[in-house]
């Protein structure tokens, strides 16, 4: 009896041990209380959606997804989908995704974002709520990998407005950098695009799960018959980079419309990258494009092209 209880004992002590060593391994499972560190700088909010409302417009942004855009609408008809990403991201040389809400590589930080409401600064110490105006300014400043960057949405009646200025912090090389993209719906069935020596090209998009357009544009549109819109992108400058293509991923979920700076280039300290590109929810778009030329030509007075 006496040796069963010391077999008994030391059976103990050694399951003691080891359960010990298991919760030192595993804390997060015994640590409730326990929370992830802030990503964003003090003051940013990390989650939950800030929503940009002119008489025309309703676009949120997304804190999560490094204050980017979460969704599109144009007087009540959704012309953005909520099921992809917008906004920067880039692929460093032999790395993953860095930028808005991906997470493969590394995070996006927000070190600060600003609001200008018809001339006016709003302080954003919240989401959860509907800014409207006749201007909406949204400022942000962030890091991407090794890039400073800081972008600019200017919301409208007319028009959406994005600028993103990159600056290299150290030297670096990517694999690829998509400047701007925007999901637009499947329900679009043909594409038209103004190249920069101002030819014209149109094709289709029938869910062929390629890339159409596959150049360097002045504008894009696609052509989106339920709601008889014309879904406009202008870059005053052409982004154009190391093998830069302007391009719209035919796919079931999505025609997502990217706008690809390059796909490999090499980057030295303090280089700087400046583009633009202008929305549009064109109306009364009947499919002869008649609408959408219109209102391509009229952006490009208001924002002349870039050389």
């Amino acid at each position: 009896m006496t040796m069963l209880k010391s077999v008994l004992t030391c059976w103990l002590a050694v399951m003691l041990i080891s359960a010990n060593e298991v919760q030192g391994a595993n804390p997060e499972k015994t640590d409730k209380k326990a929370t992830s560190p802030r990503l964003y700088d003090a003051g940013v909010p990390e989650t939950g959606f800030l929503t940009l409302k002119t008489e025309n417009y309703t676009v949120p942004l997304d804190a999560a997804s490094g204050w980017t855009i979460e969704k599109m609408s144009y007087r009540g008809h959704q012309f953005g989908l909520n099921n992809g990403h917008y906004g920067t991201v880039l692929r460093p040389k032999g790395a993953q995704w860095w930028g808005t809400g991906h997470k493969e590589g590394g995070r996006e930080v927000v070190h600060q974002v600003k609001l200008i409401v018809d001339g006016q600064d709003v302080p954003i110490t919240k989401t959860g709520e509907t800014i409207t105006g006749k201007r909406i300014e949204f400022i942000k400043d962030s890091t991407i990998w090794k890039f400073k960057v800081r972008a600019e949405i200017v919301l409208t009646n007319k028009e959406l407005f994005e600028r993103t200025e990159m600056e290299a912090l150290e030297d670096c090389d990517l694999d690829l950098l998509y400047y701007f993209m925007h999901c637009f719906p499947p329900s679009t069935t043909r594409w038209i695009a103004q190249l920069p020596d101002g030819s014209i090209e149109q094709g289709p998009l029938a869910h062929s799960q390629k890339m159409a357009v596959t150049k360097d544009t002045t504008w894009v549109a696609q052509y989106d018959e339920k709601d008889q819109l014309g879904l406009l992108c202008y870059t005053p400058r052409v982004i154009a980079g190391n093998k830069s293509a302007s391009h719209i991923w035919d796919l079931d979920r999505y025609h997502k419309y990217y706008l690809r700076h390059n796909n490999g280039q090499s980057f030295k300290k303090g280089e700087k990258l400046d583009f633009t590109v202008v929305v549009k929810a064109v109306p009364n778009e009947k499919g002869d494009w008649k609408e959408t030329k219109k209102a391509a030509s009229q952006l490009m007075k208001q924002f002349p092209v870039v050389k």
